[in-house]
């Protein structure tokens, strides 16, 4: 089975990185040595409870995408080259289908009541709204920890709509649980990621001796309609902005410079004399 590898960009400063591994590295210490192995590179330690790897460096020497691009190289290599995603530790959960179910069945309710402000009848569609908003709610607390390993406060709302059930009142615990839960991640610029696919070449490769193959590029994403909406807050800021608002799209572009500037090849991973020839895909 094939390990689904990712790298999460935890914390960046100037001269400095932070970035944590999904799966542990069999050797403690090589990491780190190949890390350091590179000019500019004045510190790397790596610790296999935590699984971060801690770099500190000149940055007039190296970037820190470079840095990022070896340390991704290293964890594919290590994987028997399985490509490895890269994304920022605090990447948005996009809203899911549920989540929009139930924000949908909400204003049918609320609709109905409005219209028919005198009838009983609509007590069920009430409780199958409440009922849809509380799973929509533990499946966007399951997501969270899928991905980021924790939760948000925001879902402690759910104490609310657990009152509202007890009360009786619940098609108002769950419009308001549904708002303090989604109601963020509709204003939020959806998050991504990279995709780092690696290839061992042939070592006598006329081109610099490389040694590996890299190829980069934006992790292509299944369209929904939770994902569009999240989309539209980025498509009005690139209106006013001639630049692009997520991690992904900026690192992407940092990538394509440290190409150009090292002619398309980075140093060797264990060896700085062989090549790493790198291509990026915009």
């Amino acid at each position: 089975m094939t390990p689904d590898l990712n790298i999460d960009i935890a914390h960046i400063l100037p001269g400095r990185l932070r970035i944590r591994f999904s799966h542990p590295f069999s050797k403690q210490g090589e990491l780190a040595e190949i890390i350091k192995r590179h000019p500019g590179v004045i510190f790397a330690s790596y610790t296999s409870v935590t699984q971060n790897l801690v770099v500190k460096y000149n940055p007039k020497d190296i970037t820190t995408e470079e840095i990022i691009l070896r340390a991704s190289l290293a964890f594919s290599v290590e994987y028997d080259l399985c490509p490895v995603h890269i994304q920022s530790a605090e990447q948005n959960v996009a809203l899911g289908n549920l989540s929009l179910f139930a924000g949908f069945s909400l204003m049918i309710s609320h609709l109905f009541n409005l219209m028919f402000t005198k009838s009983h009848k609509f007590t069920a569609l009430n409780m199958i709204s409440s009922v849809t908003t509380l799973a929509a709610v533990l499946d966007h607390v399951y997501q969270d920890l899928k991905q980021k390993r924790q939760f948000h406060p925001e879902v402690f709302s759910l104490y609310y709509l657990v009152l509202a059930f007890i009360r009786g009142d619940v098609l108002k615990g769950a419009t308001f649980t549904w708002f303090l839960t989604f109601a963020r991640h509709m204003l939020e610029v959806p998050a991504g990621s990279l995709v780092v696919k690696t290839i061992k070449s042939d070592p006598t490769c006329h081109i610099r001796h490389c040694e590996y193959e890299v190829t980069v590029s934006k992790e292509k994403t299944d369209s929904t309609l939770g994902t569009f909406l999240q989309s539209l807050p980025k498509m009005v800021l690139n209106t006013y902005r001639d630049i692009d608002a997520t991690l992904e799209d900026n690192l992407l572009q940092q990538i394509m410079s440290v190409a150009e500037s090292h002619d398309e090849v980075l140093e060797g991973l264990k060896n700085l004399k062989q090549g790493i020839l790198l291509k990026v895909e915009y």
